[in-house]
């Protein structure tokens, strides 16, 4: 099988055609994503229905987020996507156990910018959003996850 070389920062130097292909069409299941991204997709698609419902989704940002900082912080998360996604962004009923492509993508987007990893996070989103975009949501994420509850040691 032919070998492919430089497919970004955080996947390596060298990778099968058909490895990187199935990575980057497998839909995750959201159980398996980090902590920090299963927690920001879900958050996004109580968002969704919040807005179909005409309810307020602070009071629950706020108990997912553990503070009403990160909740206000979340929504401008939630407000740079919807300014800045070039097609509509696909968000995944609340029960379903898998994240849609863009919300895989959002899972990736909140590592990177949680580990305040400026090139994984550019070359991931390059191709479909500009450098003032990628600026408008790389500080928004980054943002939101310094606002988050700090998470308590087991023994607390």
């Amino acid at each position: 099988m032919p070998m492919r070389r430089g497919f970004g920062p955080s996947m390596g130097g060298m990778m099968e055609t058909s490895t990187l292909v199935r990575r980057l069409t497998e839909q995750p299941f959201v159980r398996d994503l980090p902590v920090d991204a299963a927690q920001a997709v879900l958050a996004l698609r109580y968002c969704v229905l919040c807005h179909r419902s005409e309810r307020d989704p602070m009071p629950e940002l706020e108990r997912r987020c553990g503070n009403i900082l990160a909740a206000r912080r979340y929504r401008l998360v939630v407000e740079a996507i919807g300014h800045c996604w070039p097609d509509p962004f696909a968000v995944a009923p609340p029960c379903c156990p898998r994240a849609s492509f863009d919300e895989a993508l959002l899972a990736a987007l909140v590592g990177a910018a949680g580990r305040d990893d400026r090139a994984a996070f550019d070359w991931l989103s390059a191709e479909m959003l500009g450098g003032d975009a990628r600026e408008m949501l790389f500080v928004a994420l980054g943002n939101f996850l310094r606002a988050k509850a700090p998470r308590r040691a087991p023994n607390d």
